[in-house]
């Protein structure tokens, strides 16, 4: 390539070299296949549909009942993952080719059947393990050395779904129905719309919405539900991201419900 110098007198410019200008920054290639947490078979075999009276009694006001009648077994990853791609977390909406579109609050509550109204209130975002141990004590009626052991092997601020099964038969059998509800709730939300990207655990924050069992119909569950799929939704879209927790039974039934041809064979 010929070029003119300053004097007016045409100069030779010589190609730099690979060794010159270093290695190329190579190309970001396609996401690898999204890990989709599914509890649907987990639900079914921890979480009784049949309840001791005296639980049935109080969860049956609390509208979350409903959440072991519609999860799904099966999840359709593929179909799932290609709207995850399309997700952006500007607008909290999926851009598609003909616009934008969003689950709103009430496809939460006609999906799940849900209660929509009450009041919005969401656990705070972290809690320390200290804490952990004494909602365990205080509220799942644990014994302060087991909880340590086993927020031990948890590594942070969680409880293991199959420990809060545990936690949940013992406390059924001994007729301590406060705790036993509350280790059933935790297993409930935790295997659907609290589901996290671990596929074991639950975030032990969640207990702090059970502490006053009386209380729980008063809450907006849609609401919960719905802000966290929003949040799964922003990480999956994240390239480095590679699992989606969450409930992707809403996101797989909102899909289905609006694009009725998507991911049907026939």
């Amino acid at each position: 390539m010929r070029t003119l110098g300053a004097d007016g007198r045409p100069t030779s410019r010589r190609r730099r070299t690979v060794d010159e200008v270093g290695p190329s920054v190579p190309e970001r290639g396609p996401k690898k296949e999204l890990k989709v947490a599914r509890h649907g078979t987990k639900l079914q075999d921890r979480v009784p549909q049949m309840l001791p009276p005296e639980m049935e009694a109080l969860v049956s006001r609390l509208g979350l009942t409903c959440l072991q009648r519609t999860s799904l077994t099966k999840i359709d990853v593929n179909l799932v993952s290609a709207f995850v791609e399309m997700w952006h977390i500007e607008t909290s909406s999926f851009h598609m080719p003909f616009g934008e579109v969003t689950i709103t609050i009430d496809d939460v509550a006609s999906l799940l059947h849900l209660p929509i109204g009450g009041l919005f209130w969401y656990p705070r975002e972290h809690i320390t393990e200290e804490m952990v141990v004494e909602l365990g004590i205080q509220y799942l009626g644990v014994e302060r050395g087991e909880m340590a052991r086993h927020v031990r092997d948890c590594r942070g601020a969680y409880y293991s779904l199959q420990w809060l099964y545990d936690r949940f038969v013992e406390h059924r059998d001994a007729s301590s129905w406060a705790f036993a509800t509350r280790a059933y709730l935790m297993m409930l939300v935790g295997c659907t719309i609290f589901g996290d990207m671990t596929f074991t655990l639950v975030e032990a924050r969640y207990l702090l919405l059970f502490r006053v069992l009386e209380r729980l119909s008063a809450y907006s569950w849609a609401s919960a539900a719905l802000v966290t799929l929003y949040r799964h939704l922003e990480d999956a879209s994240m390239f480095s991201c590679k699992q989606l927790g969450g409930y992707p039974t809403l996101l797989q039934c909102w899909i289905h419900e609006y694009f009725p041809t998507l991911g049907r064979k026939g």
